[in-house]
């Protein structure tokens, strides 16, 4: 790789100074007190390799999840899983939508997988639909789907992937559900499939404690599966301990939490509204979303993710989100303050770039 084709790259040269970063959609809050003494411990315990098969983690997450220990496969977060995942399968043909995550596209790449594309349509605010499975045919191994969605933050209903899981069953597909950012959605429950786990072993949901507990520099991930012996092979398709002891001790800790996410999504929710309103008064086209970023389409600035980034403000360009644009950008969720900063600035793009009153 030559080039950062992710958010959150803080580390570039022409950046003076650490930047005011919603390229990368961390928990606004930032990591809780607890998490952080218990990475802090877990220095001591470092001079030991980690635990390969991730136990402690493992049964803190089946508890949390209501799932058993044989059912969770643990990695170096959310993107080891799924590359290991979809070099255990193998599959020859993937199903996805457009946009969405582009790290499904590598990990099928590298599993030697030909992908499927869905587009999905802007005047229905790139939402997933029942249509979408009209693509499901006989020779499609795999299908992954992210709820919500990234970069477009919209949900899929429960009843629509239940409809869609019963699909695969059939043709002996199986379905992937990235569910990394369900537990920002005000009602969790209402999208997740944690409960149709036991009864599916075609269904595998990914999930991750990265986005939530504002760990991505740690990286813990995890995935849930009734297919024990498909998350087997998986130890098999990476290098070992790939998951460290300060990983697992946060992942630990993370599993055993509520109030903090709680917490969060009734923040997340106040402050989501207050940067989708910003940004439509500043004349953007916006996709209300229901995760802890925003997607919008800048019709006037032009090289908008550069201005901003002379003024020391990331934002994720989705110029290489197959299905979007260079005029896409992904906006994290972060505090009222930094929000109002992130609109001033763009209140001024607009007025250097002269563009007057745009319409809404």
């Amino acid at each position: 790789m030559t080039e950062n084709r992710h958010g959150g790259d803080i580390y570039a040269d022409d950046l003076a100074g650490e930047p005011l970063d919603f390229s990368a959609s961390i928990n606004p809050l930032g990591m809780p007190e607890d998490i952080a003494r218990a990475a802090q411990e877990a220095l001591a315990r470092s001079v030991h390799y980690p635990d390969p098969l991730c136990r402690r983690l493992r049964a803190a997450i089946a508890a949390r999840e209501g799932v058993t220990a044989e059912q969770v496969f643990c990695g170096g977060g959310a993107a080891d899983v799924l590359f290991r995942l979809l070099l255990a399968l193998r599959p020859r043909r993937v199903l996805l939508p457009a946009p969405t995550f582009g790290e499904y596209a590598q990990a099928a790449a590298l599993a030697g997988s030909e992908l499927v594309r869905v587009p999905l349509r802007e005047d229905r605010q790139f939402d997933l639909e029942a249509d979408f499975w009209d693509a499901l045919t006989p020779d499609i191994d795999a299908v992954i789907v992210c709820n919500p969605n990234n970069p477009t933050g919209r949900t899929v209903p429960k009843q629509l992937l239940r409809r869609g899981l019963a699909r695969c069953a059939q043709l002996g597909t199986t379905l992937i559900v990235d569910e990394c950012f369900y537990d920002f959605v005000d009602d969790p429950a209402r999208i997740a499939l944690t409960d149709c786990v036991a009864d599916n072993r075609n269904l595998v949901l990914l999930r991750s404690f990265t986005k939530m507990y504002a760990l991505p520099g740690v990286r813990v991930g995890y995935c849930l599966a009734a297919d024990e012996a498909l998350l087997r092979r998986m130890y098999d398709t990476g290098a070992p301990w790939s998951v460290s002891v300060i990983a697992q001790a946060c992942g630990v800790r993370a599993a055993q939490d509520t109030a903090f996410a709680a917490r969060t999504r009734a923040y997340v929710a106040e402050q989501r509204a207050q940067l989708e309103d910003g940004l439509r008064a500043l004349g953007f086209f916006v996709i209300p979303g229901a995760a802890n970023f925003v997607l919008f389409r800048d019709d006037h600035i032009g090289q908008l993710a550069q201005r901003l980034r002379e003024r020391g403000i990331l934002i994720r360009s989705c110029a290489n989100f197959e299905g979007l644009d260079a005029r896409w950008f992904r906006a994290a969720v972060r505090t009222a303050e930094e929000t109002d900063a992130l609109l001033d600035a763009l209140r001024a793009c607009k007025e250097k770039a002269g563009a007057g009153q745009w319409q809404r």
